[in-house]
């Protein structure tokens, strides 16, 4: 007599699992070593429409998609070197006010200055228009990362300056700036290591900012040189945007 076998396949529900699996698991999907640019194809974004800004995941259900968006969002970093001040409120709109506000870490263009004369230091409109809107739209940044080329490029522009006073000004005023955005913890700079450090570097350090040196002058297209992450402040805590069961808070979806 011939037996049958009878297979039973038991289904899982993915929130009956413990939150440190869940965690792992969003870990695994959506951590990116590498800043992620909502301007370039080859990453989640693509203006092109909303289903290609959220993975499958995200979509399962209300409640697993607060959980992947607290990860995908707090614990990536995002590139704005790209971005336009409409471009960046495009963007934050288009994600929702809640996964806006999950975002803790973004690289960004230092700012760049449209005056550079004593008594007379400002900063261009672009410049101003992208930290207000981190400012408005990113209420839980913690850091913020200048990318290296920019940073080189303001170092020399301000290192051949006749007057070093005004150099300083100008520093003051990109500190002010950055942390007219209340949340915010750490400032890091990117800067090349093989430059020896001069009065420019020595007023930043004064700011309380942190300096990151690299050997790598040129950068990838997204900002990066090669280093590993830990010199780019990827150095979150444990507790960071983890899951906890207890959460009753909806995110956009």
């Amino acid at each position: 007599m011939n037996q049958q076998h009878t297979t039973v396949h038991e289904s899982i529900d993915f929130l009956s699992l413990p939150s440190e699996l869940r965690n792992t698991i969003y870990d695994l999907l959506f951590l990116h070593e590498r800043p992620i640019s909502p301007w370039l194809p080859s990453h989640f974004f693509d203006f092109c429409g909303r289903e290609k800004h959220t993975p499958g995941l995200l979509r399962a259900n209300k409640s697993i998609h607060r959980e992947a968006s607290s990860v995908f969002y707090g614990r990536n970093r995002f590139d704005f070197t790209a971005a336009t001040p409409d471009e960046l409120v495009a963007f934050l709109k288009e994600i929702g006010t809640n996964n806006a506000g999950r975002i803790q870490h973004v690289l960004i263009d230092f700012p760049v200055f449209l005056h550079l004369d004593r008594g007379d230091v400002t900063l261009q409109h672009g410049t101003i228009g992208i930290l207000a809107n981190i400012e408005n739209g990113c209420a839980n940044l913690r850091t913020i990362t200048t990318s290296l080329q920019s940073t080189n490029r303001m170092q020399i522009r301000l290192d051949n300056l006749e007057n070093p006073n005004v150099a300083a000004e100008a520093l003051k005023l990109a500190d002010t700036s950055f942390r007219a955005i209340s949340s915010l913890q750490e400032i890091i700079l990117q800067l090349p290591g093989d430059t020896p450090m001069d009065h420019t570097r020595t007023v930043m350090g004064s700011c309380g900012w942190t300096l990151r040196m690299t050997d790598h002058v040129m950068e990838e297209a997204w900002g990066f040189s090669d280093s590993d992450d830990s010199e780019y402040g990827y150095d979150y805590d444990d507790d960071d945007c983890s899951v906890e069961d207890d959460s009753d808070e909806d995110g956009d979806f």
